[in-house]
């Protein structure tokens, strides 16, 4: 697949499944007990396109989903070397409800944004610009 033919077809995926993102901050708690941001979480959510049954947590077309939101969050993450590092949570098997989006069934993927070098600095930079461009 050449990269036009692959952008074409993620783009049909967030249309077909009504693709959206939150961004979550994450903290560190000091010794001190202070609490520093160190990065964030960017969750992709997405609902299954055209269901036969009511969709189950953990049902296949929950893994199917979820591999849908794994494409695209391996095509958002940057490619060059930078100072943070990228984490793709694993699949959890569940199914939530925001009333923002109306109680939808949404399946959701983690990608976490942090330092590369030292895991507890302030968010920096980097995190602020590699989230810009994820989003």
């Amino acid at each position: 697949m050449n990269p036009p033919d692959e952008f074409g077809e993620l783009k049909e995926l967030v249309r077909q499944h009504k693709v959206c993102w939150e961004v979550w901050p994450v903290y560190h708690i000091a010794r001190k007990g202070e609490k520093i941001q160190i990065g964030f979480e960017l969750e992709l959510l997405r609902t299954h396109r055209d269901p036969k049954d009511v969709p189950k947590p953990g049902c296949a077309q929950c893994l199917e989903v979820y591999d849908d939101l794994k494409q695209i969050a391996q095509w958002i993450l940057p490619k060059e070397d930078r100072l943070s590092r990228y984490e793709i949570g694993i699949f959890d098997s569940s199914i939530r409800y925001s009333a923002k989006r109306k109680f939808r069934r949404d399946v959701a993927l983690m990608i976490k944004i942090l330092h590369k070098a030292k895991f507890d600095d302030p968010t920096g930079d980097c995190e602020f610009r590699c989230l810009h461009e994820m989003e």
